[in-house]
């Protein structure tokens, strides 16, 4: 952070309306140019909300300078027909705060007022016409012109892929287990090695919850696109993965299995889900820096991911690699060197990630922070010029708290090799079911617009003992 930047804390009145709920969002959004904080005492500001919807539908917003005892000219009365628009007082308030956030740190965001995982959601909200969606984002929600063309040129390149079916469904498979933990990850995996007394039982419990749950499908039903994730599902031994393959080959036109670790993909590996019939295999380098490397916890070598990707290409495989801007001690030109070197591979999708500090990552608690300093900035913007003169389209994008300079991650693809399964996901257009441990079931009702959740229990040994019970 600049130390010419004034910090603020900032109090949050917790006391919202349910449906205002991600309002405070906007405020941990300049994070840590403003502080978040819940006590009073310790703070130079104060920003408070009044709210009450009565019969007139009256709604009052108050920000207070309490240091200087000063009302900012940000008070603001909205009225509105009926209380069906809650979504429009939300997105009014939204607006107010993220200007008022401006006005006092001088900095913008790139995604302005919206908060979210899902920035294209808006846009497939109000069915906005393809010409648009720029122009709305710039004037409904201050977003930057050069995230609004991005979220604008994901929307196109999803037509023909983007396709609500209640009729058909995908398939997601998760294998929390890693052959060590990568220090910015703060998913709930499992060393192999904490877990190699218990994996075959894992494994036959997956196994009995694929056929079980398959069994209930409607004989109408469609498998879209699997999926088999974690995790690093190629770190388990190769008889246990072919287990699972058995259940699923051929199932599906798309199939994906997340190899991210380049040391675990060999020969027998590749040829193996191939014959299952595997299409897609995902190999992450993050960097092609080995301090980088061996900073993160990856212990692989550069050479690793040369190889595997060798051999994913002769067995004619689809193949995703991930990289990382704002990886800890990466500069520009580490960062432009990497993803130089990965174009030169020609993968057919490209996913560049902007660092998150996690809650449950090592980072975080190494006292890594969110920085606001325009260097991931730097690098993701780079990456967005180079791709496009490279071929690659951007086909989807999501963002995640606490990622540094606010920005996002995207996926790139060259022209018809969009990943059926990350847009599906992303986009929450089809029901996915999950198996394992940790694994989200999501259930789409198209008729009620909702979206039902079921979650398997995230540790391995209490995932089987529900399934045992559950079954015998």
């Amino acid at each position: 952070m600049n130390s010419k930047i004034k910090s603020y804390n900032v109090y949050l009145n917790v006391d919202l309306p349910e449906f205002l709920n991600d309002v405070p969002e906007i405020i941990r959004s300049f994070s840590p140019i403003i502080n978040v904080s819940k006590d009073n005492e310790l703070n130079h500001f104060s920003v408070k909300y009044e709210v009450t919807i009565n019969n007139n539908a009256f709604l009052k917003i108050e920000f207070l300078d309490e240091k200087i005892n000063y009302a900012l000219p940000l008070i603001c009365n909205f009225l509105f027909p009926s209380l069906v628009d809650k979504s429009n007082i939300k997105r009014c308030i939204k607006k107010i705060l993220y200007q008022y956030c401006v006005s006092l740190t001088g900095i913008e965001l790139p995604y302005g007022s919206l908060t979210g995982v899902r920035p294209t959601r808006i846009i497939y909200a109000n069915n906005g016409s393809y010409g648009n969606i720029k122009q709305y984002l710039i004037d409904n929600f201050y977003v930057s012109p050069d995230r609004a063309k991005l979220i604008e040129e994901v929307v196109k390149n999803q037509v023909g892929y983007y396709a609500p079916d209640p009729l058909s469904l995908d398939l997601f498979v998760n294998i929390p287990i890693c052959k060590t933990k990568c220090s910015y990850c703060s998913f709930g995996t499992t060393s192999l090695h904490k877990v190699e007394n218990i994996l075959d039982k894992y494994v036959d419990c997956l196994c009995e919850e694929i056929s079980y749950k398959l069994e209930l499908l409607e004989p109408s039903t469609k498998i879209k696109n699997i999926y088999i994730g974690g995790g690093t599902p190629s770190c388990i031994p190769l008889f246990l993965l072919e287990k699972i393959l058995l259940k699923l080959s051929y199932l599906s036109k798309e199939f994906t299995v997340e190899a991210g670790r380049p040391d675990s993909i060999n020969v027998d590996l590749i040829k193996m889900i191939s014959d299952y019939g595997v299409t897609r295999i995902s190999i992450n380098p993050q960097t092609f820096c080995e301090m980088t490397l061996k900073n993160i916890g990856r212990k692989h070598l550069i050479a690793d991911i040369y190889n595997a990707y060798d051999i994913a290409k002769k067995f004619n495989l689809s193949i995703n690699m991930d990289l990382i801007a704002g990886l800890p001690n990466e500069n520009l030109e580490i960062f432009t060197s990497s993803l130089n070197k990965t174009i030169l591979l020609k993968p057919d999708n490209i996913t560049v990630h902007s660092l998150s500090i996690k809650k449950g990552s090592n980072l975080k608690q190494e006292g890594f922070l969110k920085k606001i300093d325009g260097l991931t900035k730097k690098m993701v913007d780079f990456s967005i010029n180079i791709l496009k003169s490279n071929g690659y389209i951007p086909y989807y994008l999501y963002r995640q708290k606490n990622m540094l300079d606010n920005l996002e991650n995207v996926g790139y693809c060259l022209p018809e090799k969009q990943c059926s399964y990350n847009i599906d996901y992303m986009e929450e257009t089809n029901s996915v079911i999950g198996f394992g441990a940790g694994a989200m079931t999501k259930i789409i009702d198209f008729e009620q617009n909702k979206i039902e959740r079921f979650c398997n229990k995230k540790d391995i040994p209490m995932y089987c003992s529900d399934v045992q019970n559950f079954h015998h």
